[in-house]
């Protein structure tokens, strides 16, 4: 692995490496073979993905099919509730195959329910819009309509998945609450990786809900069959098999490996004294990564969280891509900003007498990728006012994960990417 590599060629004590921005946590598990690790990154489902890739203890047995069953038990009460809505969904997905797809457009087009629990929004005089109503009268009548054990139902059901997905997903998390807190961020890292395998979506990320319509208001070609694709999928039998597959990762029993969910330069500030090498993978697009997260983001944090806003017929609603308005916006990402940034984290770490390594996409104008905010030149200037030797080595197809893989494998970035050892 070049990272590792360049990790001892800057620190040859095999000391604890400390990972800002430790995302999906693909180069901190390869880096605790050899080594001690800290993660540390702004968003929970990060600390939990780590958490469950760093497993420290062996996990019984017995977990997946005790997870099955709590799963079946606790969607029952979700199951009734959401009973109109799912009913409504599958009968307007058979519909669309059979060639009526106005039933599909108006679910795939209609606000999320929160909206209508939370924002007022006026429920249509439509089919659907009693299969809303019944939703929400079984939701008070249940005492459900705020609670935790239906977030991603309330939130993301018939906008990012099925409603009957949306109800296991939220009982997979019910179900991880009632194991102990190693036991929890495995199992809800199961039902991570799971949303990100069903939700249906063009790219299969978060970043934007399918939009049923072109620009011209014409049904997109192949909507009707990626539509029944995914939202068919089993999310239980998916989950199970991403429980098994995290609990066939390899144990590390190093007991020294920490997860921190904090800002860049405060996990620096808080952990940096106990590291010997410090390993940076900013952000370096315009496009602020959490916007493609905040699905897993809000799963982790089972909140009710206040969401971005949007006018609509002269009421203030929330987006239809349910975004949380505390979404993290990165510095790293902001042309005004970044610089700023990269410096203080090159000032931090040079302060601290720590050797550095920092992974950087470099962009060519025209090269056909999203522009950087930083370049190159930029990056390694400033280096080089904080550190005495600075080497730069160029990798061909530096790896990461992706959640929606059949596996937990890595995908190749097609630009080469750059890697800055910075010396003490």
């Amino acid at each position: 692995m070049d990272i590792q590599q360049a990790i001892n060629d800057v620190d040859r004590s095999g000391g604890r490496v400390l990972d800002l921005f430790a995302g999906t946590g693909v180069v901190a598990s390869a880096l605790a073979a050899e080594r001690n690790v800290v993660t540390v990154d702004i968003q929970e489902y990060s600390r939990v993905l780590c958490s469950a890739l760093l497993k420290a203890v062996e996990l019984p047995s017995t977990l997946i099919e005790r997870s099955r069953q709590a799963i079946t038990e606790l969607k029952v009460p979700l199951a009734w509730c959401f009973e109109p809505l799912m009913e409504f969904e599958a009968i307007s997905i058979d519909q669309a195959l059979r060639g009526e797809r106005s039933a599909l457009i108006d679910l795939l087009e209609s606000p999320p329910l929160i909206t209508y629990l939370e924002d007022g929004l006026e429920v249509p005089d439509s089919y659907l819009g009693k299969a809303v109503e019944q939703t929400i009268a079984r939701l008070i009548s249940s005492g459900l309509e705020s609670s935790e054990n239906t977030v991603v139902s309330r939130n993301f059901g018939g906008v990012y998945f099925s409603y009957t997905q949306s109800i296991v997903l939220d009982a997979c998390l019910s179900a991880a609450d009632r194991e102990n807190n190693q036991l929890q961020d495995t199992l809800k890292a199961a039902a991570l990786s799971t949303a990100s395998a069903i939700v249906n979506t063009v790219g299969k990320q978060f970043a934007q809900p399918i939009q049923p319509r072109n620009k011209s208001g014409v049904i997109k070609s192949g909507l009707i069959k990626t539509v029944h694709k995914d939202r068919s999928v089993d999310a239980l039998k998916t989950y199970l098999e991403w429980l098994l597959r995290y609990t066939n990762l390899p144990l590390i029993p190093n007991q020294e490996n920490y997860m921190v969910r904090s800002d860049y330069l405060e996990g620096l500030r808080q952990h940096g004294p106990k590291c010997s090498v410090v390993y940076a993978d900013p952000p370096y697009t315009r496009d602020h990564y959490s916007r493609f997260y905040h699905v897993l983001e809000t799963m982790c944090l089972r909140d009710n969280p206040v969401r971005s806003k949007v006018t609509k017929n002269g009421m203030s609603v929330s987006s239809r891509g349910v975004y949380r308005e505390d979404r993290h916006q990165s510095p790293f990402c902001i042309r005004s900003t970044a610089p700023s940034a990269f410096e203080a984290l090159f000032h931090q770490t040079s302060l601290m007498n720590l050797p550095l390594v920092l992974s950087y996409s470099p962009h060519e104008v025209g090269d056909g990728t999203h522009p950087r905010v930083v370049s190159m030149n930029q990056i390694l200037e400033l280096a080089k006012n904080y550190y005495k030797k600075v080497d730069v080595v160029t990798v061909e197809g530096i790896t990461h994960n992706q959640l929606n893989k059949a596996e937990l494998q890595l995908k190749k970035r097609e630009q080469a990417e750059i890697i800055l050892k910075c010396f003490v």
